[in-house]
């Protein structure tokens, strides 16, 4: 184990597990332990503790024998809940993709009274106004005039901001609007003309159309808005509708808050996690087998808990879900893995080549996960349903897959055959019994549980984290979280991962291992595009363009000090309005607009630290 003085980091190695242990125990005490129903006291201590209880609601012990090893873990609400004998909101999804708001007050009413169920059984939501009608339109047989769709707008952020999930963190929501409504500029601004005001949102456009491009005006006025506050996020229909094995005709567009789950309207997201450090082994070909055996138990666990219900009280939901039974395992720690096996996140062929091997296996273990829970159920004497796959997108990922099998991974021949099973089998039954098996959320939380510095796979953002959270007493506690995995890594080894750090990765780079991501997954994936301060309205006109010609099937991106009163070390003040900077490029970030650990835009300043007030992560 290397010493501070030996690595140049600031803490010793047992220093280090120190605070690490100590910030598991916050969250622990403050977010997942079961309390006791009287006295309120946590009756859960450490992260063992909630796992052994969470384990025990598996019936197959391969799943609980990873649950306690920590090689993957459920969502946060499950972590919560599962298992909980005392609570009365019980909730084990993480968020319900709920589709449009109708045109009509009863239905506006009834969306915020569902949204506000969901929140309070741990969830969040997303929702689309582009069916209300816009501002000034009449109403009441001509005797008023609407207020449009971005007053509801309002109203359902500041639901979100008031109601807390489940009682243990705030409401989280996503708000999608067609680019070619009445309303769309007072739509893409109205974050950014009240800063802080309507934190309890994620604001995203749906870019429905070719002819969305060619509106010039929009486009710099979009840009524009996204340099000053980090909202709009575009999502790309069609392609959500293209590459996805769930059938058109159920209109997989909307999406969760984070932007990993778009799917059909009201199926809640059932995300589980792969932890990739736990999965390294003697070479590559052994990693690629434990994410290749993780990800199919983690299918096993999300496929018993939609057996389980654990749905808000909202039988529709229930329904829709259980219909679908759509299933996400994702990854967390894909920077460490890179570079476990000697790839920098900056290399612009192999990092892309690394993430789409992981999100490859991922994606079969978990089909072949869903195969299994199947024949499970038979032995048990119960029979589930195929659910339809668009046969199209199995032709083009089996072909995508084997492909890259053949020119890419080690021992092809094994991997070769394994997906030509599992394919062949997708095409004798029509589809799967899961509609989707793939996502890749931001994690949060639930890697740090796990002592996983870069979450899901976002780069590193520091190697020394400054976390300032509040306590229920109203006071501040402060933790220094330094990646473990350095204290075993050479001096050289530490620099060069330190210029990795997310300020360090060109957005074309991060654009290339997002899309790495996305080619093998059923839905989407949740990465940030961060941006120095200095970056222009003109650099991220050219970034959404960039997106556009990709496969990724959305865009958020955030330039550092694009809300005010945020600043960036070294740097002056903010820059101009026209997006020009004379500060250096690739300064440190000591602050952040949207959160890079839960993906919320709810950043705040206090007491020199921005932290998010959606999940608590700050940076100093």
């Amino acid at each position: 184990m290397g010493g501070a003085i030996m690595n140049g980091l600031p803490l010793s190695y047992e220093q280090a597990l120190k605070e690490w242990r100590r910030f598991e125990a916050y969250l622990i005490r403050e977010r997942y332990a079961v309390r006791d129903p009287v006295s309120g006291v946590p009756l859960e201590q450490n992260l063992a503790q909630v796992l052994d209880r969470i384990s025990r609601q598996f019936t197959i012990p391969e799943v609980r024998d990873a649950i306690l090893a920590g090689r993957i873990i459920t969502a946060t609400p499950f972590l919560m809940n599962g298992g909980n004998p005392y609570t009365r909101r019980q909730g084990f999804y993480s968020c319900y993709p709920l589709g449009y708001v109708e045109d009509s007050n009863e239905a506006i009413f009834q969306m915020e009274h569902d949204l506000g169920v969901i929140f309070l059984h741990c969830g969040g939501g997303g929702i689309d106004v582009s069916k209300l009608r816009p501002r000034g339109a009449l109403v009441d047989n001509g005797q008023g005039l609407a207020s449009g769709p971005v007053s509801f707008a309002k109203g359902f952020s500041q639901l979100s901001a008031r109601i807390s999930q489940g009682g243990k963190r705030r409401g989280a929501l996503m708000i999608q609007a067609d680019w070619d409504i009445p309303d769309i500029r007072e739509f893409v601004s109205f974050k950014a003309e009240e800063t802080g005001r309507y934190s309890g949102c994620n604001v995203s456009v749906n870019v429905t159309s070719e002819r969305f491009w060619q509106d010039e005006n929009l486009l710099d006025f979009i840009a524009t808005n996204i340099w000053k506050s980090g909202d709009p996020g575009l999502l790309f229909t069609q392609k959500s509708l293209d590459n996805t094995p769930v059938p058109r005709r159920y209109n997989p567009i909307f999406s969760n808050p984070c932007g990993e789950y778009l799917s059909t309207r009201e199926t809640a997201c059932n995300l589980l996690t792969v932890c990739l450090p736990r999965c390294f082994g003697a070479s590559m070909g052994d990693y690629l087998e434990a994410v290749f055996a993780n990800a199919r138990l983690a299918a096993l666990a999300g496929n018993e808990i939609l057996d389980l219900g654990g749905f808000p009280p909202l039988a529709r939901i229930r329904e829709a879900t259980l219909l679908f039974r759509p299933i996400g395992v994702g990854a967390t720690g894909l920077h460490h893995a890179m570079n476990h096996h000697g790839v920098s996140y900056n290399d612009p062929e192999g990092a892309p080549r690394f993430a789409k091997a992981t999100q490859l296996v991922l994606m079969l273990g978990s089909m072949q996960g869903s195969l299994d829970y199947a024949s499970r159920c038979r032995e048990l004497g119960r029979d589930l349903e195929v659910r339809e796959w668009r046969l199209d997108y199995v032709e083009r990922i089996s072909s995508a897959a084997m492909t890259f099998i053949e020119a890419h991974l080690d021992a092809p021949q094994i991997w070769l055959d394994r997906a030509l099973r599992l394919f062949d089998r997708v095409r004798r039954l029509g589809g799967l019994y899961n509609s989707v098996t793939t996502s890749q959320p931001p994690t949060g939380s639930t890697s740090q549980l796990m002592k996983v510095a870069c979450t899901g796979i976002e780069p590193y953002y520091s190697l020394v984290q400054k976390r300032r959270v509040w306590n229920a007493d109203s006071t501040w506690e402060e933790f220094t979280l330094v990646p473990l995995e350095l204290y075993h890594a050479e001096p050289s080894s530490v620099a060069w991962v330190e210029g990795q750090t997310a300020h360090h990765i060109s957005p074309v780079q991060q654009i290339r291992v997002i899309e790495a991501c996305q080619a093998f997954n059923h839905t989407a994936v949740s990465k940030t595009i961060n941006l120095p301060a200095e970056a222009t309205v003109a650099d991220i006109k050219e970034l959404l363009f960039i997106a556009r010609d990709s496969s990724l099937k959305g865009i958020t991106i955030f330039r550092d000090s694009s809300m005010p009163g945020v600043l960036v070390a070294g740097v002056g003040p903010e820059a101009g309005q026209d997006g020009s900077h004379p500060g250096p490029a690739g300064a440190a970030a000591s602050s952040f607009s949207a959160c890079p650990i839960c993906g919320m835009r709810t950043a705040k300043r206090s007491g020199g630290c921005s932290f998010c007030i959606a999940c608590g992560f700050s940076t100093c």
